[in-house]
């Protein structure tokens, strides 16, 4: 009761919300009364009737937290425009909630950096029962504040968090390397999860769309039996490891159930128990289950069942294994100095993570990831002049943070676009005019020279083509870069010209990376002016830096002759670049 009473005092009723404050007064004074109610029965000996009292009052506890959890999302259905992640997080839903959950990183750290320390502070101000203020808020626990802070169960979330917590950071200090292997076997299972994870949501897309109520609760068994067998049975072999108890590999849900019930003393294992309903995964099992349409109801076993039910058991379960995972990943940030990392090599869910964290670090949203083979495809928004750069950019991380991918594909939202490919030859060509300047500048849009030859390419564009929108790109940026710095030039800027000639020679290295993509009359333009590029900052290197006001004349003529490029991935309104 204890435990409840803190739960329940982190959350704030809405000040709008009449039926929210009314549900949490019922709450508290049921608390109360069966706390009198437990006092009185001990008095009397434990008498069946006093201990009546006792379990009425519970059980109007656990109603009163049911239905108050049930009116905060009912309050959200009554306000559909009100967005819960600009309430929760102060990002929007349009910033994190499109695109899928595996992705979910990118949307995450893009959204993030434009207001970092703010959104920080924010994430602290909230979950300060479950971290302090030492301690770093890194990439990986972010993600899992951020998707405990969003949760539409929040005491289920946070209660499951909080206990898995102290549960592994109370082994981490009494055991911590076999905490660390149960933990590392858990995590080599993430492709498993992530199949399993489609699949739910497979189901959840059929159950929302599904025309008929009969398809509905085929959906919702579907995902009650993905949701059991899947995430419940594997969380709960982890925290009975972590008991240092065995799980018999092929162990029934009942049997799981049984073991769950017998740690009296854990209330995480009772509350993965409560999750399993022998009787509903034994209807499914069996195929023992069909939807009525006379009487409007779901026969499990030939027991009525309503569908609501079920789909809130499922989604409640599923809850109660996120809120495991988040407090895994609290209990590790805590504890960093008893973690030991075995040798296995990371599996492709980890690295399609890695992924899509370097995409969010180079601020690039992503949609979604799918790998086929040696192929990596990215679902991102359809592309602008604006979003070209962060593109490239955010495949160059990509490409570092998993260098087996043999393919890059930037598939569009639109159907009429056509993707983005890039291929080993020419993300080889881009990292190696970028891998010098990460760490002093940003290495685009030299880099992306290579990156744009090779994708044009494989797009099918003649070579011709490509010569002339490489070259464009390129002189492009020596005119712009020239006229930014002209008011400095011009007051004889020493710093103003040497940032210029620099620029320049980085502009003809990614130029001539861009040639040796190409043949013929396309690669010996490339080169050509590449080495006039190169002759010309030879020129003006020692000349006084007003006169590189007027200088770099030949990509002056270079942009006249090949403006404006067009770039196949963006629509003929957008697709001028100057």
């Amino acid at each position: 009761m204890g435990i409840a009473a803190r739960e329940v005092s982190r959350f704030r009723p809405s000040h709008t919300s009449t039926a929210e404050q009314r549900l949490a007064a019922d709450l508290a004074q049921a608390n109360r009364l069966e706390a009198q109610a437990l006092s009185a029965c001990l008095e009397q000996g434990w008498a069946e009737s006093a201990w009546s009292q006792v379990r009425q009052h519970a059980l109007e506890a656990h109603d009163a937290g049911r239905s108050l959890e049930a009116a905060a999302r009912v309050d959200q259905a009554d306000h559909p425009d009100e967005d819960v992640y600009q309430r929760t997080l102060g990002l929007s839903a349009e910033q994190l909630n499109r695109g899928s959950g595996v992705a979910a990183r990118s949307r995450l750290l893009a959204a993030w950096a434009n207001n970092a320390k703010a959104l920080d502070r924010r994430m602290r101000q909230s979950m300060r029962h479950l971290i302090d203020d030492s301690l770093p808020l890194t990439v990986k626990l972010l993600h899992h504040l951020t998707m405990l802070a969003v949760s539409d169960r929040p005491l289920v979330a946070h209660r499951t968090t909080l206990l898995a917590r102290n549960l592994v950071a109370s082994r981490l200090e009494s055991n911590p390397e076999q905490t660390c292997s149960v933990i590392a076997q858990h995590v080599s299972r993430e492709p498993e999860m992530l199949f399993s994870h489609r699949g739910q949501v497979s189901y959840w897309n059929t159950y929302t769309h599904a025309e008929h109520q009969e398809e509905k609760a085929r959906a919702v068994m579907d995902l009650y039996r993905a949701v059991l067998e899947g995430d419940v049975k594997r969380t709960a072999t982890v925290v009975m490891e972590l008991m240092g108890k065995t799980v018999p590999q092929g162990a029934s849900l009942s049997t799981v159930r049984n073991m769950l019930s017998a740690e009296d003393d854990q209330p995480l294992c009772k509350l993965l128990a409560s999750t399993i309903r022998s009787e509903w995964r034994n209807a499914n099992a069996h195929e023992d289950f069909h939807w009525d349409p006379v009487n409007n109801v779901l026969l499990l076993s030939g027991q009525s069942s309503d569908l609501e039910q079920v789909l809130d058991a499922a989604v409640h379960a599923l809850t109660v294994c996120h809120g495991f995972e988040h407090g895994v990943a609290v209990a590790y940030a805590q504890n960093p100095s008893l973690i030991t990392w075995g040798s296995e090599g990371p599996n492709h869910v980890s690295r399609d993570l890695s992924i899509a964290q370097a995409a969010g670090e180079a601020r690039f949203p992503v949609l979604d990831l799918r790998r086929q083979g040696n192929l990596m495809r990215l679902d991102i928004a359809d592309l602008s002049i604006e979003t070209l750069r962060e593109a490239l950019r955010a495949l160059l991380r990509s490409a570092m943070a998993d260098p087996g991918v043999e393919r890059w594909e930037l598939r569009q939202t639109s159907p009429d676009r056509i993707s983005l490919c890039v291929d080993r030859s020419g993300m080889s060509a881009g990292l190696q005019v970028a891998e010098l300047l990460w760490g002093t500048m940003d290495p685009l849009p030299f880099a992306s020279l290579p990156l744009l030859t090779n994708a044009m390419a494989l797009a099918g564009e003649h070579e011709e083509a490509t010569a002339s929108v490489i070259l464009c790109l390129a002189a492009s940026h020596v005119v712009g870069e020239r006229d930014r710095l002209s008011p400095a030039l011009a007051q004889n800027g020493s710093v103003a010209k040497d940032e210029l000639t620099n620029i320049t020679k980085l502009i003809s290295d990614g130029v001539r990376a861009a040639a040796h993509l190409l043949d013929g009359a396309a690669q010996r333009k490339l080169l050509a002016f590449a080495e006039v590029l190169a002759g010309e900052r030879h020129r003006l290197i020692g000349a006084p830096p007003y006169e590189l006001v007027h200088g770099f004349v030949p990509a002056d003529r270079t942009l006249r002759r090949h403006a404006p490029a067009r770039l196949p991935w963006l629509t003929a309104l957008s697709a001028p670049v100057v």
